[in-house]
């Protein structure tokens, strides 16, 4: 229910410098002008929301890290909620005017009062028969083109509006203040979510003077999945669509959210529902060719992560999300001028899923198993393109190494759930099939030739939607509710599972051999209440419950394929929930953290016996949501703990030495502005891959993925 201002500090990092506080819903628009017209400089900052209210607030700089802001009006649209709003001034004036769009399908435009200070209702722009959906200001400044002249004169404002009835409206406000429609857009198929001009940059006129110029440019967002640039055409002024951009075909994500053109008018950027960006670069020297291709752009979760894991050899980080994905990271290594550059990017979406993601556990370097809201664990294994692309992509051509007898990738049948392999002889029967007049909707996504391809760059969007499935090769049944947990033993010999229990009965810990995919007879049965993680020790001499029940329970393995791990210690270890646990690289140790707001470190003093004590007990401001050990020893002989609270914050703590593990100290607390703004959820070490360097993955409710380098 708030907005926050953003600004740069003296450093160059960004900080929050104001908070607005008092909406009672979700603020779902905003608007911002600078406004010297006021006695003090200050700013204009209008935000709308699902209250029904306008505020209208002023902001004051206090110093170069905080903000004064006052709630100077509130407007009250009753049910009419606001959904769009836009600030400027009136034609050669230093008035402000305010146009706000409502569910009612109306624009309504307030003027500035200098005598009450107050923004005051005016008029109403009808027209649009859904909801308008967003609002963007320009003043003309006088182009060259005749044709335009006679519509528009020098210093009239424009306003255009987008709206869920697929249109967009041009209006033209005079500097006699007259108000009137000026152009209908028509060109798209479904909402149109976002409009905005194209900035306006500074110019030389025939006088030499430097004036700002506004281009006659619109960009234009939909959930038909297309960007349109509109522009007056020469001869006539009739506004054209100039190009458009986006994707064509059965892909299903939904579209475009907004998108703006860059300072320079050479970049365009946009935003689609699933947490992805898209960038297009315009190519052309000439102006007005618009030679437009797409470029890399950056993409991520849209709802909570829930796990992470980085493959057995660290080369690669899959994570599971609730936005129903499993996505693949790993760094572009390349030589940019000469220089070495890594940058990380999502290489891969492996799984695509209709149920929210919860776990998951690498089998080997190329498979691994997940886990959802559904009562089926589902492996999944990569496909040659993936690979080939990981190669390629990271310079690392020991990934290539038995990569033949793979699929070429994987495609979802259009009435299946299940990912298929596609191997390199469909490509001849698909030929043989659509010269028959058959297969032509046989698959929903990619051909096999289209599969095969070995990516030169990190995927567009819409390639990671429908060319980087990896195959799903086996479903595990047995659990009866929804799956919360899976982890694998080092030697990829089994898989331990739990589900969502509110009784014993359900609480149980299934194992799987992972060569024969059966279920184990003898499942765990330790818990009363749902088991939160499984954890195997690395040399896979133990497995590690830990539980809602409050319980840490360990077995222990046995040549038994009947029953190959058997209780053989529990504890109550703490006051409320444990959330997780994590084994020590050597397996000597292994710590839990709780709800209750503490971690605990657990030792073996006889090592003939299966008995763990408690050594060490860490207090935290906030629940423990999330521990990991780090994956080999620092700084000589020290173990390392990563610690990942409630409040999204991320504590490193370690040992004196290896002898000395009742004594921990908080060795590095993560700068707040560098973690995560919910809870901590998951956290991953990788294993070395530099002296006196580790990197920590973590993933949080605020969508994020973030990996840190730890120097030591």
């Amino acid at each position: 229910y708030t907005a926050k201002v953003w600004k740069k500090d003296n450093t160059g990092k960004w900080i929050n410098s104001a908070t607005m506080e008092g909406h009672t819903g979700a603020v779902e628009t905003i608007a911002c002008m600078r406004a010297h017209f006021i006695e003090t400089e200050t700013d204009i900052i209008v935000t709308g929301s699902s209250d029904g209210t306008i505020r209208v607030w002023e902001r004051r700089i206090v110093d170069d890290g905080s903000d004064e802001v006052t709630c100077k009006q509130v407007i009250n649209n009753g049910n009419k909620y606001p959904m769009s709003l836009a600030l400027s001034y009136l034609p050669n004036s230093r008035v402000p005017i305010l146009a706000s769009g409502h569910t009612d399908k109306v624009i309504t435009i307030y003027v500035y009062q200098s005598t009450t200070k107050e923004f005051k209702k005016v008029h109403t722009l009808q027209g649009h028969d859904n909801w308008v959906r967003d609002l963007a200001f320009a003043t003309y400044t006088g182009q060259g083109n005749e044709s335009i002249n006679n519509s528009f004169k020098k210093g009239d404002l424009m306003l255009a509006s987008a709206s869920q009835d697929k249109y967009i409206r041009l209006w033209k406000i005079s500097p006699h203040y007259s108000l009137m429609f000026e152009a209908l857009l028509m060109g798209h198929d479904d909402w149109v979510f976002s409009v905005q001009w194209q900035k306006p940059y500074m110019a030389t006129d025939a006088s030499g003077e430097r004036r700002f110029v506004q281009p006659m440019r619109l960009i234009s967002a939909s959930i038909d999945k297309s960007m349109m640039i509109w522009s007056p055409e020469p001869n006539t002024g009739v506004w054209v669509n100039e190009v458009r951009m986006g994707d064509i075909g059965g892909s299903t994500y939904l579209g475009f959210c907004g998108a703006m053109f860059s300072p320079n008018g050479k970049h365009i950027v946009s935003h689609g529902a699933n947490g992805s960006f898209h960038l297009w670069k315009d190519n052309s020297e000439i102006e007005g060719e618009n030679n437009w291709s797409p470029k890399v752009a950056i993409s991520g979760h849209f709802k909570s992560v829930e796990s992470l894991a980085w493959d057995p050899k660290s080369r690669y980080l899959l994570s599971t999300s609730l936005d129903q994905t499993t996505r693949l990271f790993a760094p572009w290594n390349r030589t940019v001028d000469g220089q070495n550059v890594s940058t990380w990017h999502e290489m891969g979406r492996p799984q695509i899923h209709g149920y929210d993601l919860k776990c998951l556990a690498f089998i080997h370097d190329w498979q691994f198993v997940s886990g959802a809201d559904e009562k089926v664990l589902r492996v999944f294994d990569a496909p040659k393109s993936c690979v080939e692309s990981l190669a390629c992509l990271t310079g690392d051509e020991s990934l290539r190494e038995n990569i033949a007898s793979r699929p070429v990738g994987a495609n979802l049948p259009a009435l299946g759930l299940s990912n298929k392999a596609v191997f390199e002889g469909d490509v001849a029967e698909e030929e043989t099939d659509v010269s028959n007049g058959l297969g032509a909707h046989a698959y929903t996504s990619a051909t096999p030739e289209a599969l095969a391809e070995v990516m030169q760059h990190p995927p567009y969007e819409e390639h990671l939607l429908q060319y980087t499935l990896w195959p799903e090769v086996e479903k595990l049944y047995g659990h009866l509710y929804e799956l919360i947990s899976v982890d694998v033993s080092s030697d990829s010999k089994y898989i331990a599972s739990s589900c969502k229990a509110a009784t014993a009965e359900h609480a149980i810990v299934r194992l799987f051999n992972a060569s024969t995919w059966k279920e184990i007879k003898h499942s765990i049965d330790a818990h009363a209440l749902t088991v939160t993680r499984c954890k195997f020790s690395h040399n896979n001499q133990w497995l590690l419950t830990v539980s809602r029940d409050r319980l840490w329970a360990i077995s222990e393995h046995r040549e038994d394929e009947i029953e190959p791990y058997k209780l053989v210690a529990k504890n109550k270890a703490h006051a409320r929930i444990i959330w997780d646990c994590s084994w020590s690289h050597d397996d000597k140790l292994f710590v839990t953290g709780s709800r209750d707001k503490t971690f605990k470190v657990w030792a073996r003093p006889d090592q003939t016996i299966p008995n763990w004590v408690c050594v060490y007990t860490g207090k935290c401001d906030e629940a423990v949501t999330a521990v990991d050990f780090a994956p080999d020893a620092v700084d000589g002989d020290k173990y390392m703990i990563a610690v990942g609270l409630e409040n999204g914050r991320i504590l490193l703590y370690t040992t004196e030495n290896s002898q000395q593990v009742d004594k921990w100290t908080l060795w590095h607390e993560f700068d707040q502005r560098l973690c995560h703004f919910g809870v901590v959820r998951s956290l991953a070490w990788r294993a070395v891959t530099q002296d006196r360097l580790l990197q920590l993955a973590s993933a949080g409710e605020d969508h994020a993925v973030r990996i840190f380098n730890v120097e030591y």
